[in-house]
């Protein structure tokens, strides 16, 4: 979470920084979810209790971009990757500065 943040932060306080790109994996999504799994179902339902803290860090990145882009009118995007099918795998966590 605090790399997220302050990867984000400083892509915004920089001209530079044309675009930031947050991707988050299928874990920040509900246990239960309904497949295939669409981004309206975000915060839906309770969390992988095994997973937990890494869910809630994925949350807030993509949450945290979602907010800059509101109040700095800056491009920094969030997206998550959402499985088409029962298989939860678990992509990692990046951060995109170009």
């Amino acid at each position: 979470m605090m790399i997220s943040a302050s990867v984000i932060e400083a892509a915004n306080r920089t001209d530079r920084t044309k675009k930031l790109l947050y991707l988050a994996s299928s874990s920040a999504y509900p246990r239960n979810a309904v497949q295939p799994i669409h981004e309206s179902a975000l915060l839906t339902g309770a969390l992988e209790p095994t997973n937990e803290g890494y869910a809630l860090a994925e949350i807030i990145g993509l949450k945290l971009c979602e907010t800059y882009r509101k109040q700095y009118a800056r491009n920094l995007s969030s997206r998550s990757f959402r499985p088409t099918c029962t298989d939860q795998t678990t992509t990692s966590m990046s951060l995109t500065v170009v």
